[in-house]
């Protein structure tokens, strides 16, 4: 069975992205929770705040692993700049909360798929069967663009072409391709080279990077997203690395 493109969605204030890779390790949870922390102080409303009101951000997790769930239960309550729930195993909730009026933006982290055949015709579904491959149909079928993460590493690069050709267009499903972990003190070559490939293949790229921080690593244990990192040159540049990466997909949608 081919994969539908999607119908036209009724008018809806809030916008679905997406963070979807085949492979697992590209930094998927990591994008989604930044993102989502980025993108709840640029939609905080002016004048006093109700402590009680609804973020007007969500990041959603259809993982099953929950990385974003168990990340952002560590941020204490009242310094976390977005709501969060877990949709896996819940299907249409997307849907719901995408048509709720207090919901400006969702980000919904999903895992990297291993229930796929990639000899199967191009016409076919690659998802697959199971609740796996249906909490990625049910994310997919609301999704207003996919951010694609791809590594320097040369392994990263056919499971993220596959995401592209396979999932994404045939669903007619905008995109933007980021390229993450890039280490600068490994110097400019490694990053040339995977801009170079994504552009060959004339997919849309942030303009920037996601640069490879030890930061970002130790931000889960800790109970920190990426807009409260204790001050100093590194998270100066972590933070814009994400700023970066909201205007472009703001620029996006």
């Amino acid at each position: 069975m081919s994969p539908a493109r999607r119908s036209a969605p009724p008018p809806s204030k809030a916008r679905v992205v997406v963070v979807i890779n085949r492979k697992g390790g590209v930094g998927k949870s990591t994008i989604a929770v930044n993102l989502a922390a980025v993108q709840g102080q640029n939609f905080t409303p002016t004048g006093p705040i109700d402590p009680d009101a609804d973020a007007p951000v969500v990041a959603c997790g259809i993982d099953p692993q929950g990385s974003m769930e168990d990340w952002a239960d560590r941020v204490p309550e009242e310094l976390l700049p977005f709501d969060y729930m877990s949709t896996k195993g819940k299907p249409g909730m997307l849907a719901e909360l995408k048509a709720d009026p207090s919901v400006a933006r969702i980000v919904v982290d999903s895992p990297g798929f291993m229930d796929t055949d990639p000899e199967a015709e191009l016409a076919t579904d690659p998802l697959g069967h199971g609740a796996a491959a249906d909490a990625l149909r049910d994310m997919l079928e609301v999704a207003d663009l996919a951010v694609v993460p791809i590594t320097p590493e040369f392994m990263s690069w056919s499971p993220s072409e596959y995401t592209i050709e396979r999932v994404l267009k045939p669903r007619g499903i905008p995109y933007i391709a980021v390229v993450n972990l890039w280490d600068p003190r490994d110097g400019e070559t490694d990053r040339a080279r995977v801009e170079a490939w994504i552009d060959e293949r004339g997919y849309p790229r942030a303009r920037e990077p996601i640069r490879k921080y030890k930061i970002h690593a130790h931000a889960a244990e800790g109970g920190l997203v990426v807009t409260q990192y204790k001050e100093s040159g590194t998270a100066l540049r972590a933070r814009e690395d994400f700023y970066k990466l909201a205007l472009a997909i703001e620029q996006a949608l």
